[in-house]
Formats: structure tokens, C-alpha cells, sequence
């Protein structure tokens, strides 16, 4: 028999208890769709409505005198009839968190017809074996681990206690008392030992799936270090190389001007340690106007906007970005005390993005549009911000410019170039993609 997951079975107070911290309760929800453990689980609810309402009547019927045989048949029809409408009612999700209290209640009730007649007659009149099987097998069901083993025991000793009382006062019935205690510890033993081996089981499994989402966790948080998350989601869905077209977005690429001369006179954990200040602040700036890292090699920064997100205002996002850049570098400084300023170049136009790699996924851009925008960094003055003209036609009536004239340009010849000063006044930080 399957056993019942705990998140179906107890209220958020009380499943704190049953399953140990760290262990995330939702991940066993996957019984709930086996249809066995549904069939189960309103066999579970009518038992105990029923064990819960026979030893409760019957406690009452005792109290008030009734006779023996009318006891128990009034007894039975009552915890029949509610035991059938509660498993009927079972099927509304906000009735099953009575399951617990109906297990308090039935413990109170099994209890109370246990004691009464002992209280009333002398001896114990519980000959209905049946309830005390009832009692035993379904706290076993119905309580926190530690509990139920508790209860079963506890059903067995009062089990054993009627059986010699009931022996000692009424010989005759000795022989059908040892089939019924055997019945009842049978039962305890069974319940008890089942139970152990089924909580050990689904706590196994919880551990393993629990460990297993971590891990995935882990390895997502991994990816999204690396690549967008966009890219992350269409790897997951996708088996074949991910590559998209973009007609419009805005490459920026910053280099630190002396870079080379100045790592050879530093120690090689203060390099990185400089390195890593200084692409922080990059990170930042990135991930405040919305842009997308793309990559470092060695002291140059390469980023994006409208990709792999498309955005109307990328360039106003890069060149703000850029702006904010150009006056963080001012205060860098290496630990020789040396000032370090940056160079920056940025050029608009259509590229290309995919993620190449097996085992090391990178995500990269192609084209014509991310070649000039380092050409545009490459001849650029030491902290100053170099665009082309094509980013110079998108942004003028946004920001100020000074034409920097024609300069020549590897690979490209010939071309007009501007130098970005600032915003002008009615400019508004653009919206983070």
C-alpha cells in the first residue's frame, strides 16, 4: 500500500513536525496523482470517520446504559453513515484538513470506550476486537512518525489489558480473547513496521528529489551566469545550435587604456584583483540600463543592447551607460597609484547572436556592426566615448556631439566619426529592457 504524502494529510502547523527541516514538502505531491493513492486516501478518511465516530458512540451509548447489543449496532450505523459522507466530502480539497482533528478524535474516542466500561461495569467491555484493529491500524496511518509507533504500542497494551481482565472475570470467553489479541498485535506489528519501512522510503525519495532540484537549481544558476536567461529557457527546449538575426541593436566595447605595461609591474593576484574591481563596476553600469554582457578579453568589455531582448532604445541605453562609464573611470586607479582611464567605441547597426560550444557554452556576436564598434574603441582618445555615424544619426537630437572628422580605419577606410559629450536636457533614462 502506497503511503499517503503528508502534504495531503496534515495542515502547514503540523507538517513541520512530520518531515524533517530542509526537505521541501511540495516535492511528493507526485502521489497525489497516482490513482491508487487516491483510492487509498479516501479509504484512509472513511476509517478513520469511522473508527473515530464507532468509539465515540459507543462511549456515549456505555455512559447513558444502553444495552451491549444495541450499543454496538446504533454504534456502527452512525460511524457507517458518517464515514461514507466524509469520504464523499473527502473529494473538496478544504475538507481533508479535518483528517488530523478526525485522528485526535479518534484517538479520544478509542480511548474513552476503553475506559468507561471499565469504570462502569468493573471490567473491560471492550469485546469488539475490531475497534481496537481499527484503532491500532489507522493512527498508524494518521499520526507523525514518532507518535503512531507510540499509539500502536499503546493499542496493543490495552489490548493485552482487556484480554486478561475479560479472562479473568469471564473464563469462558478466554478462547475467542488470544484470537483476538493475536489480531490486534498482529496488526500493531504490521502497521508499525509497514509504516517505517514506507516513511524511511518516501523520506529516501524526498532527499533524492530534494538534492536532485538542487543540483538542476545549481546548474541553471550556472548557465545564467554565462548565457541570458532567454538563451537558458530555448537550450532547454532546443537540441540544435540556437543562432538569431537582429536588425537593430547597439554594440559597446571599453578598453583600459595602458593596460599592458602597467599588468607588468604588478603582482599577479593584485592584476586580477584590479581587473575584477574594475569589471564590477562595468557589471553594474550593464545590468542598470538593461544592457547584455557579452564577454572580457583580457582588459577589453564587450556588451550589448537589443539583444537577445529587442529594445526601440538601445542606443540611448548604451550611450547612457557610456556616459556613467566615462565618469566611474575617473576615480580607477591601480595599486601603483597610476590613474587608469578607458577608451569606449560604439557602433549600431545589424548582428548576429547565437551560443557556440559543447561543454563550454559561450554567447557571442557576429557581424559587421561588432567589428566597427571596435574599430571604434581601438581609435578612440583615452577617455573619450567614439561612435559612428550611423549611431551619431540615431542619437543627435538626443545628446550633444563634437565631429571628430574622418579618420581611417582598418578594414573599413575612410570614416566619419563622433565623439559623445553628454545628454541634453530633455533627455530621460531610458527604460530597462
Amino acid at each position: 500500500m502506497p503511503p499517503v504524502p503528508t502534504s495531503e494529510l496534515f495542515p502547514a502547523s503540523v507538517r513541520s513536525v512530520v518531515v524533517r527541516p530542509g526537505i521541501p514538502l511540495g516535492l511528493d505531491q507526485g502521489f497525489a496523482t497516482d490513482v491508487r493513492a487516491l483510492i487509498f486516501r479516501r479509504l484512509r478518511i472513511a476509517g478513520t470517520v469511522y473508527a473515530a465516530v464507532h468509539g465515540l458512540a459507543l462511549a456515549v451509548l456505555v455512559a447513558f446504559g444502553v444495552g451491549p447489543i444495541k450499543e454496538a449496532a446504533i454504534a456502527r450505523a452512525v460511524a457507517v453513515s458518517f464515514a461514507l459522507l466524509f469520504a464523499a466530502l473527502s473529494y473538496v480539497d478544504k475538507l481533508e484538513r479535518w483528517a488530523f482533528s478526525l485522528s485526535v478524535v479518534l484517538t479520544i474516542g478509542n480511548a474513552a470506550y476503553t475506559v468507561l466500561p471499565v469504570l462502569r461495569y468493573g471490567l473491560a467491555g471492550g469485546a469488539d476486537v475490531g475497534t481496537l484493529v481499527l484503532f491500532v491500524v489507522f493512527t498508524g496511518w494518521a499520526f507523525p512518525y514518532t507518535l503512531k509507533q507510540i499509539l500502536s504500542v499503546l493499542g496493543v497494551v490495552l489490548a493485552m489489558y482487556l484480554a486478561a481482565g475479560l479472562a479473568r472475570f469471564r473464563p469462558d470467553d478466554a478462547g475467542w480473547l488470544v484470537e483476538g489479541l493475536f489480531l490486534v498485535t498482529t496488526a500493531a506489528v504490521i502497521t508499525s513496521v509497514g509504516t517505517h519501512l514506507a516513511d524511511q522510503l518516501r523520506r529516501r525519495e524526498h532527499r533524492a528529489r530534494w538534492e536532485l532540484s538542487r543540483e538542476r537549481e545549481a546548474a541553471e544558476q550556472l548557465l545564467l551566469n554565462i548565457l541570458p536567461e532567454s538563451i537558458v529557457e530555448q537550450l532547454k527546449r532546443e537540441q540544435s545550435a540556437i543562432a538569431e538575426g537582429f536588425l537593430e541593436a547597439t554594440v559597446l566595447f571599453v578598453d583600459l587604456v595602458g593596460f599592458t605595461p602597467l599588468s607588468a609591474k604588478m603582482a599577479p593576484t593584485k592584476l586580477v584583483e584590479m581587473l575584477n574591481d574594475i569589471f564590477s563596476k562595468l557589471d553594474a553600469l550593464t545590468e542598470k540600463y538593461g544592457l547584455e554582457k557579452i564577454k572580457t578579453i583580457g582588459d577589453a568589455y564587450m556588451a550589448v543592447a537589443g539583444v537577445p531582448t529587442p529594445r526601440k532604445d538601445h542606443a540611448v541605453a548604451v550611450a547612457q551607460m557610456a556616459l556613467e562609464l566615462r565618469d566611474v573611470a575617473q576615480g580607477f586607479q591601480a595599486p601603483t597609484g597610476e590613474p587608469i582611464r578607458v577608451r569606449i567605441g560604439i557602433n549600431s547597426g545589424p548582428v548576429v547572436a547565437g551560443v557556440i560550444g559543447t561543454k563550454k557554452f559561450s554567447y557571442d556576436l557576429w557581424g559587421d556592426t561588432v567589428n566597427t564598434a571596435a574599430r571604434m574603441e581601438a581609435h578612440a582618445e583615452p577617455g573619450t566615448i567614439q561612435v559612428t555615424e550611423r549611431t551619431y544619426e540615431r542619437l543627435r537630437t538626443q545628446f550633444h556631439f563634437e565631429p571628430r572628422g574622418t579618420i581611417e580605419v582598418k578594414g573599413k577606410g575612410e570614416m566619419k566619426t563622433y565623439v559623445l559629450i553628454g545628454p541634453r536636457a530633455s533627455l530621460r533614462p531610458p527604460a530597462k529592457a
